[in-house]
Protein backbone atom coordinates (compact mmCIF):
# COMPACT_ATOMS: atom_id res chain seq x y z
CA UNK A 1 0.00 0.00 0.00
CA UNK A 2 2.96 2.37 0.32
CA UNK A 3 3.44 2.64 -3.46
CA UNK A 4 0.18 4.55 -4.21
CA UNK A 5 0.76 6.92 -1.29
CA UNK A 6 4.34 7.72 -2.33
CA UNK A 7 3.15 8.28 -5.92
CA UNK A 8 0.46 10.65 -4.61
CA UNK A 9 3.04 12.56 -2.55
CA UNK A 10 5.38 12.80 -5.52
CA UNK A 11 2.53 14.08 -7.72
CA UNK A 12 1.52 16.65 -5.07
CA UNK A 13 5.12 17.85 -4.81
CA UNK A 14 5.38 18.18 -8.57
CA UNK A 15 2.12 20.14 -8.75
CA UNK A 16 3.25 22.53 -5.99
CA UNK A 17 6.58 23.13 -7.75
CA UNK A 18 4.81 23.74 -11.08
CA UNK A 19 2.37 26.17 -9.48
CA UNK A 20 5.25 28.09 -7.85
CA UNK A 21 7.03 28.38 -11.20
CA UNK A 22 3.90 29.64 -12.93
CA UNK A 23 3.28 32.26 -10.22
CA UNK A 24 6.85 33.58 -10.24
CA UNK A 25 7.08 37.13 -11.70
CA UNK A 26 10.65 36.46 -12.77
CA UNK A 27 9.51 33.70 -15.08
CA UNK A 28 6.35 35.32 -16.36
CA UNK A 29 7.48 38.91 -17.02
CA UNK A 30 11.10 39.07 -18.10
CA UNK A 31 12.49 42.50 -18.99
CA UNK A 32 15.46 43.30 -21.15
CA UNK A 33 17.13 46.53 -19.95
CA UNK A 34 17.62 49.33 -22.49
CA UNK A 35 18.77 52.14 -20.17
CA UNK A 36 19.18 52.78 -16.46
CA UNK A 37 20.28 55.71 -14.30
CA UNK A 38 19.87 57.33 -10.91
CA UNK A 39 17.72 60.44 -10.66
CA UNK A 40 18.39 62.93 -7.86
CA UNK A 41 15.12 64.78 -7.27
CA UNK A 42 14.93 68.58 -7.20
CA UNK A 43 12.50 71.43 -8.01
CA UNK A 44 12.85 75.08 -8.93
CA UNK A 45 10.17 76.24 -6.46
CA UNK A 46 7.16 74.87 -4.61
CA UNK A 47 4.78 75.38 -7.56
CA UNK A 48 6.87 73.52 -10.13
CA UNK A 49 7.12 69.86 -10.93
CA UNK A 50 9.68 67.79 -9.05
CA UNK A 51 12.29 65.48 -10.53
CA UNK A 52 14.76 66.16 -13.31
CA UNK A 53 14.55 68.66 -16.16
CA UNK A 54 17.36 69.67 -18.56
CA UNK A 55 16.65 70.81 -22.09
CA UNK A 56 12.90 70.16 -22.23
CA UNK A 57 10.85 73.04 -23.63
CA UNK A 58 9.63 74.30 -20.25
CA UNK A 59 13.02 74.09 -18.52
CA UNK A 60 15.37 75.31 -21.22
CA UNK A 61 16.58 78.42 -19.39
CA UNK A 62 19.56 78.10 -17.07
CA UNK A 63 17.47 78.97 -14.02
CA UNK A 64 14.86 76.35 -14.90
CA UNK A 65 17.25 73.37 -14.92
CA UNK A 66 16.79 71.15 -11.89
CA UNK A 67 17.62 67.67 -10.65
CA UNK A 68 20.40 65.33 -11.74
CA UNK A 69 20.40 62.22 -13.88
CA UNK A 70 23.49 60.01 -13.71
CA UNK A 71 23.19 59.01 -17.39
CA UNK A 72 20.76 60.95 -19.59
CA UNK A 73 21.71 59.29 -22.89
CA UNK A 74 20.90 55.86 -24.33
CA UNK A 75 20.67 54.14 -27.71
CA UNK A 76 18.22 51.74 -29.25
CA UNK A 77 19.73 50.18 -32.33
CA UNK A 78 21.33 52.96 -34.37
CA UNK A 79 19.25 55.74 -32.77
CA UNK A 80 20.49 57.79 -29.81
CA UNK A 81 18.18 59.51 -27.34
CA UNK A 82 18.62 62.04 -24.53
CA UNK A 83 16.25 62.10 -21.55
CA UNK A 84 15.42 65.79 -21.08
CA UNK A 85 12.90 65.36 -18.27
CA UNK A 86 11.50 62.88 -15.76
CA UNK A 87 9.04 64.74 -13.56
CA UNK A 88 6.17 64.36 -11.20
CA UNK A 89 3.52 67.03 -11.97
CA UNK A 90 3.09 70.55 -10.65
CA UNK A 91 3.64 70.45 -6.92
CA UNK A 92 4.48 66.76 -7.35
CA UNK A 93 0.87 65.69 -7.98
CA UNK A 94 -1.29 64.51 -10.82
CA UNK A 95 0.95 63.12 -13.52
CA UNK A 96 4.35 61.72 -14.43
CA UNK A 97 6.34 62.79 -17.50
CA UNK A 98 9.16 61.19 -19.46
CA UNK A 99 10.45 63.62 -22.11
CA UNK A 100 13.04 62.65 -24.73
CA UNK A 101 14.85 64.73 -27.34
CA UNK A 102 13.24 62.69 -30.13
CA UNK A 103 10.26 60.35 -30.45
CA UNK A 104 10.59 56.61 -30.06
CA UNK A 105 9.41 54.30 -32.84
CA UNK A 106 5.93 52.78 -32.57
CA UNK A 107 7.56 49.38 -32.02
CA UNK A 108 9.61 50.72 -29.10
CA UNK A 109 6.61 52.48 -27.55
CA UNK A 110 4.66 49.21 -27.76
CA UNK A 111 7.31 47.24 -25.86
CA UNK A 112 9.09 49.62 -23.45
CA UNK A 113 8.36 50.10 -19.75
CA UNK A 114 9.56 53.01 -17.61
CA UNK A 115 10.56 51.86 -14.13
CA UNK A 116 10.74 54.42 -11.28
CA UNK A 117 12.00 52.51 -8.24
CA UNK A 118 9.26 49.87 -7.75
CA UNK A 119 6.64 51.43 -10.04
CA UNK A 120 6.28 50.49 -13.72
CA UNK A 121 4.67 52.50 -16.53
CA UNK A 122 4.06 50.99 -19.95
CA UNK A 123 4.86 53.45 -22.74
CA UNK A 124 2.04 51.85 -24.75
CA UNK A 125 -0.38 53.21 -22.11
CA UNK A 126 1.11 56.73 -22.02
CA UNK A 127 -0.42 59.84 -23.51
CA UNK A 128 1.99 61.14 -26.13
CA UNK A 129 2.30 64.83 -26.95
CA UNK A 130 3.02 65.56 -30.57
CA UNK A 131 5.89 67.98 -31.31
CA UNK A 132 3.50 70.95 -31.75
CA UNK A 133 1.69 70.26 -28.47
CA UNK A 134 3.32 72.01 -25.47
CA UNK A 135 6.49 72.44 -27.56
CA UNK A 136 7.75 69.02 -26.44
CA UNK A 137 9.51 66.79 -28.92
CA UNK A 138 8.54 63.48 -27.33
CA UNK A 139 6.61 63.66 -24.05
CA UNK A 140 5.12 60.49 -22.57
CA UNK A 141 2.67 61.14 -19.70
CA UNK A 142 0.86 58.96 -17.18
CA UNK A 143 -1.59 59.81 -14.42
CA UNK A 144 0.22 59.60 -11.11
CA UNK A 145 -1.43 58.73 -7.84
CA UNK A 146 1.44 57.18 -5.95
CA UNK A 147 3.90 58.79 -3.60
CA UNK A 148 6.19 61.54 -4.87
CA UNK A 149 9.87 61.41 -3.89
CA UNK A 150 11.22 64.12 -1.61
CA UNK A 151 13.79 66.66 -2.76
CA UNK A 152 17.31 65.21 -2.86
CA UNK A 153 15.94 61.64 -2.92
CA UNK A 154 17.64 59.14 -5.24
CA UNK A 155 15.29 57.30 -7.58
CA UNK A 156 16.36 54.32 -9.65
CA UNK A 157 15.05 54.82 -13.21
CA UNK A 158 15.19 52.54 -16.22
CA UNK A 159 13.62 51.64 -19.52
CA UNK A 160 13.17 47.96 -20.16
CA UNK A 161 11.74 45.98 -23.00
CA UNK A 162 9.02 43.56 -21.94
CA UNK A 163 9.26 40.17 -23.49
CA UNK A 164 6.24 37.96 -23.97
CA UNK A 165 5.32 35.92 -20.90
CA UNK A 166 6.42 32.29 -20.89
CA UNK A 167 3.60 29.88 -21.59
Amino acid sequence: MSAPRSEGLALAGFLLAAAAMLASPILTHAQTPVWSATLTVARTNAADAVGYCRGAANCSGETAHYGELSEPGFSIGETSYIVTSIRWGAGGEGYIHLTLDSALSDEDVASLVLQLDDTSFSLAEARVNEPAEHDFTANYTWDGSGSVPAEAASVSVSLGRNSAPFR
